[in-house]
Parts: C-alpha cells; sequence; structure tokens
C-alpha cells in the first residue's frame, strides 16, 4: 500500500498543492479566461481558484488562448478523476481488510459473551483481553491512513470499538476480581 502512494503522479500532486498555496505566475490568457468564467458562465467559477489551478499548471501557463486552457482544465479533471478512482479503489480494498478485521473481532466478543453467559468469566475476560491485544481497530487506522488515501473515513468509529472493548474487558475483569464469577 505505501508503494501505491508513492506511485501517484508527482507532478499532481505538486500542481494541487501549488493551486492551494497560490504558487506559480500567471497570464493574461489565464486572467481573462478565469474573469470572463467567473462572471459568465453557468457554474459561477470562482475567480481566485480558477487562476491558482491553471496557473499552476504547466500546459495551462504555455496556453496563448482560451481552447489551449480549456484543454488544460480538461486535462486537470482527467488526471483529478483517475486520482479520485485509485483514492476510492485503495479504500475499498482496505475496508475490505477492516471488515475482515471487525469480523474476527465480533465472531471473538461474541464467544466471550456466551463465556459470561455460561458462568466463564475468566475465559471471557481472556477473549475480551485478546481483542484489545490484537488492535484491529489500530490496524484499520493505520492501514487506512497510509494506503493511496492517506485517511480514515471510519476514524471515529474505530476508537470508539476500542473503547467500549477496554470498558468491556474491564467490567468482565471487574467481575472476575470481585468474585461475582458465575
Amino acid at each position: 500500500m505505501a508503494a501505491m502512494a508513492t506511485t501517484r503522479p508527482i507532478s499532481l500532486l505538486l500542481l494541487l498543492l501549488a493551486a492551494a498555496h497560490g504558487i506559480g505566475g500567471t497570464t493574461p490568457i489565464i486572467d481573462s479566461t478565469c474573469a470572463a468564467v467567473s462572471h459568465n458562465s453557468t457554474k459561477h467559477t470562482d475567480y481566485d481558484y480558477c487562476v491558482r489551478a491553471l496557473s499552476a499548471d504547466p500546459a495551462a501557463l504555455s496556453a496563448t488562448d482560451t481552447r489551449g486552457l480549456a484543454a488544460a482544465a480538461v486535462n486537470l479533471t482527467v488526471a483529478n478523476i483517475t486520482d479520485t478512482k485509485h483514492v476510492i479503489s485503495d479504500l475499498l480494498l482496505n475496508l475490505e481488510r477492516c471488515l475482515k478485521y471487525y469480523g474476527d473481532m465480533d465472531d471473538t466478543v461474541a464467544r466471550a459473551l456466551d463465556d459470561i453467559s455460561a458462568g466463564l468469566a475468566a475465559d471471557a475476560s481472556e477473549k475480551l483481553s485478546q481483542v484489545l491485544d490484537d488492535d484491529f481497530s489500530s490496524w484499520c487506522t493505520l492501514i487506512l491512513v497510509q494506503g493511496y488515501a492517506q485517511r480514515n473515513p471510519i476514524d471515529v468509529e474505530n476508537h470508539n470499538v476500542y473503547l467500549v472493548s477496554a470498558m468491556a474487558s474491564d467490567i468482565t475483569e471487574l467481575l472476575l476480581r470481585s468474585g461475582h464469577a458465575l
């Protein structure tokens, strides 16, 4: 996965960074075209965004007319769509791995509940401790953050799973220590 992140087109990354920070020069054709689309178009493209994005693209900077800028903007769109598809593919792959981890946790916790119902608090405690020791929610976060997407869309859920698992483990240990184990 980390290798996949390094295959992201560097030029697209630099372009997006430059556009976000306003780095790069501009040209009269970029200025006039961006002014026109910000006032006289159906989508009302923001002038500053238009100038930043096009000024960060070498093809747009070398354009001599609106057709050249249109081609540059379409190429930027294609690059963005392609990058977004890679992000989505990576998220799907990594979320599938996380789903397997959560399935394993679910099985273990269900067996711990069966143990509690059967009066086997020590066995339940061991299983719940194993869920915490395996720490699949942290593995899931790591997989997602280190992947191509470089973000975790289920960060809150992962954190909540850890907290509630720790609570269940602590309560079961308390039950075990108090001698109230069935």
